[in-house]
């Protein structure tokens, strides 16, 4: 005994030409100027506060867990700017974002390491540069 006439329906073999659960995705309202800044994530972790400059920080801190941090606590935490992955902030997206501890860094472009052109590549001798005193050298 079928628990419902769908079902009885369904096993007789019957389909329905239309899906039921094919809809088209509904339109939604377009995001105004005025609400674009709803869209950033503006709250700080680690002061608990709502802050304009708050942006991602991966850091090995031991004095906090919070990733989402604003300049002024990155500063008191002296977390480093290269720590930083975003730059999702108004001020940071308008080139404003400034730290007081370090240098600022501007994510959008790709950090590249500077080389040290004091030293000279390749062997530098019978310890290979180390300066580990009578360790690995040919002195005895």
């Amino acid at each position: 005994m079928a628990n419902s006439l769908k079902d009885a329906l369904l096993k007789a073999g019957l389909r329905s030409a239309k899906v039921e659960n094919e809809r088209k995705p509904k339109q939604g309202r377009e995001i105004k100027q005025s609400e674009r800044h709803q869209e950033l994530r503006n709250y700080c972790e680690h002061c608990n506060c709502t802050q304009p400059d708050v942006e991602k920080f991966r850091h090995r801190s031991p004095f906090t867990d919070a990733q989402w941090i604003c300049s002024a606590c990155a500063d008191k935490l002296e977390i480093h700017d290269n720590c930083r992955t975003t730059q999702q902030s108004e001020f940071a997206k308008n080139g404003r974002y400034r730290r007081e501890y370090g240098p600022t860094l501007d994510v959008s472009k790709p950090q590249v390491p500077k080389k040290d052109d004091r030293r000279p590549q390749g062997n530098r001798g019978p310890n290979n540069g180390r300066n580990d005193g009578n360790r690995g050298g040919n002195r005895r």
